[in-house]
């Protein structure tokens, strides 16, 4: 069978049949990979389409990269009917690679055709691909989708992003040149860049601020250009497009000519990741080593939903960072590549710190990769298990259930009540909270009377144990059969019980909770975990009481009201995006020498943070109490730790 591997063969076998026939003027020549490439090369986009199709043809087997080599061509000739045709003849299954292009050109396509909102969506539903040349392809047609959609500080972090993973000065200058053409276009075609959108985000600012002029100077004598942009240059003379608006009195052929040509060579086409004998190295290959922040996080596979929301919180905290201060940083794929190899690319990358992983397994991971004598610094977004020490310069920072149920324990102890009860869901989750909220409350001098999983038993059998309403029932029974006839009865609770923990989902607390009441227990105070409120209305939850971070149930605290201020989406409700928010703010930190402790706590979104001597970061945490569907702070003004807040340069939200 011929495949496309064999294709450096056939294109000897074609050369040598050209030498056996002689030359003959009316003869095509065979159809060859080499030739596809060098019309694209050439800028005839449509003639090198037609050979890669050509090329498909020429092989038994589905030709899957040749077919989307051609698609491509045909997008260059923007001719989308043509390239979704030769899209439709596509033969599955196909690999990443291929379902990351195949993505990336329908997204394209709907730009090409004025549905640049349809585009933005899709591109929206897919992963960040893999490699450095799709990854900057992916963010060049975000920028432009973002553009197109009037996104402008969306595209501003695409180009972020491009220069992230440029692999040296002169990629990240051509960049820097893409973009500010992008933005001159969106000028020209009549878009509003307003630069208050971007907030106190002084880089975002001065990049929409330079396009209308940029627009100006380019239309004006060359000996006007300096003047044009001279306040701006002042205003802004550290900024990424500096550089760039002084180049704008020279010629743009060069810059044209080598831009084209960049684009032009087919990329990533071969089924093992070949582009004619040249294979693309992974992204922290490519890129040269320099000072930086690494971010290991999965951001595809099962995991890439909840990567990609600390990946936007670390962003936030990322922009809203004054400049000199603000350190790049890179990010490495976790679900692609082991949490070793990640930390090795960044090393030798030159990162000078890391966050993350996220899972508990990739934290572990991650601790026995860096060792116990370890000098890079390591913010871990799980636990470590208890029985397992960190190495030095490794903190964990974690949204951690177990802590939550340690707050309840305290919060109930505060609050007078001493002895509980517990209902917690079955299995390890369970066990666990369960077991935390038990030695808090043991060393505060509480106590726990009883506890019971719900493992395929009946929820109603379940609470009448705990509340001993079966021994009030044989107790009735017992009278009855002494005294030989019918008695009124009504069944008596234990009478000792203070309050009821019972952690779990919102979705399950909303069956316990009525079960509860039926038994009798719907007087008694009743604790959870932040899991309880999920946003839904009903009566079920009403008065259940739960702890939670600032993000979530204090909105006017100062750090979130400024973070809400700031972030294009302020109706963000997730607690991993806060996460990440406060992460890059504990890694600025601790870079700059400043290790937040209860006496010194740093205040962010999630709550004020410490970190205690074994490297773990403990944050505070608010209650709220269910009222009509709603959570209410029990203590508006509480919440904050103990000690003075941490000096450190704060955001400029």
């Amino acid at each position: 069978m011929i495949t496309f591997r064999h294709l450096p063969i056939l294109l000897q076998l074609s050369s040598l049949s050209l030498l056996l026939i002689g030359c003959n003027s009316n003869t095509r020549p065979p159809v060859s990979l080499e030739r596809a490439v060098a019309l694209s090369m050439r800028g005839d986009h449509t003639a090198a389409a037609r050979e890669y199709e050509a090329l498909a043809l020429a092989t038994r087997a589905p030709n899957n990269p040749a077919l989307l080599a051609a698609a491509k061509e045909w997008l260059r000739a923007s001719d989308t009917a043509a390239a979704e045709s030769v899209l439709a003849r596509l033969i599955g299954p196909l690999q990443a690679d291929q379902t990351d292009l195949l993505n990336l050109m329908l997204a394209e396509a709907h730009l090409l055709r004025g549905e640049a909102a349809r585009g933005w969506e899709l591109l929206g539903q897919m992963d960040v691909p893999v490699g450095a040349a799709r990854v900057d392809e992916y963010n060049a047609l975000r920028q432009r989708l973002a553009l197109a959609t009037s996104r402008p500080v969306q595209a501003i972090r695409s180009q972020v992003d491009r220069e992230t993973s440029a692999a040296d000065a002169a990629t990240t200058l051509r960049t820097r040149q893409e973009f500010l053409r992008e933005l001159m276009a969106a000028v020209d075609r009549g878009i509003l860049l307003d630069p208050r959108v971007a907030g106190r985000d002084a880089m975002a600012r001065g990049w929409l601020e330079a396009a209308p002029l940029a627009a100006r100077a380019a239309r004006a004598p060359q000996e006007s250009n300096a003047r044009i942009t001279a306040a701006w240059r002042k205003r802004y003379p550290s900024h990424p497009a500096a550089e760039v608006l002084a180049m704008l009195g020279e010629s743009t052929a060069t810059t044209v000519s080598s831009e084209t040509t960049a684009r032009a060579a087919p990329k990533t086409l071969l089924p093992d990741g070949e582009s004619g004998s040249t294979a693309f190295l992974p992204l922290e290959q490519a890129i040269a080593r320099a000072a930086h922040v690494a971010v290991l996080l999965p951001l595809s596979g099962h995991s890439g939903a909840s990567g990609s929301k600390i990946r936007e919180g670390l962003l936030s905290g990322y922009f809203s960072e004054p400049q000199a201060i603000r350190m790049p940083l890179r990010f490495y794929d976790t679900a692609r590549q082991s949490v070793a190899d990640a930390l090795v690319a960044a090393t030798q990358g030159g990162a000078v710190s890391i966050i993350g992983p996220l899972t508990c397994e990739e934290v572990i991971a991650a601790a026995a990769s860096v060792g116990s004598s370890s000098v890079l610094s390591v913010i871990a977004l799980n636990s470590l298990p208890s029985s397992q020490s960190a190495p030095a310069n490794f903190r964990q920072f974690a949204l951690s259930p177990e802590d939550e149920a340690r707050a309840v324990a305290r919060h109930a102890l505060a609050e007078g009540l001493r002895r509980a009860i517990a209902l917690v869901p079955s299995g390890d989750w369970g066990a666990r909270v369960l077991q935390a909220f038990h030695e808090e409350l043991k060393a505060g001098g509480g106590e726990l009377l009883g506890s019971d999983t719900l493992a395929g038993r009946e929820l109603g059998m379940t609470a009448r144990s705990l509340l001993r309403l079966d021994s009030s029932i044989t107790r009735h029974r017992r009278l009855e059969a002494m005294l030989n006839v019918p008695l009124a009865f009504r069944p008596r609770r234990r009478a000792d019980i203070d309050f009821i923990f019972m952690p779990g989902t919102a979705s399950s607390l909303r069956q316990w909770r009525p079960q509860l009441r039926f038994q009798g227990a719907g007087d008694i105070p009743a604790y959870a975990t932040s899991d309880a409120f999920d946003g839904g209305g009903g009566d079920e939850l009403q008065g259940l009481i739960f702890p939670d971070i600032d993000w979530m149930i204090a909105p006017q605290a100062p750090a979130v009201v400024a973070l809400r201020a700031a972030v294009n989406d302020p109706t963000n409700r997730s607690r991993l995006f806060a996460l990440g928010h406060d992460a890059w703010l504990l890694n600025t930190a601790l870079r700059i020498g400043r290790s937040p402790s209860p006496a010194a706590p740093l205040t962010g979104v999630v709550g004020t943070l410490s970190i205690d001597e074994q490297g773990r970061v403990k944050r505070s945490l608010r209650f709220a109490q269910i009222n009509d569907g709603q959570p209410k702070l029990i203590d508006p003004s509480g919440g904050g730790g103990r000690g003075r807040p941490l000096a450190i340069p704060r955001p400029r939200l």
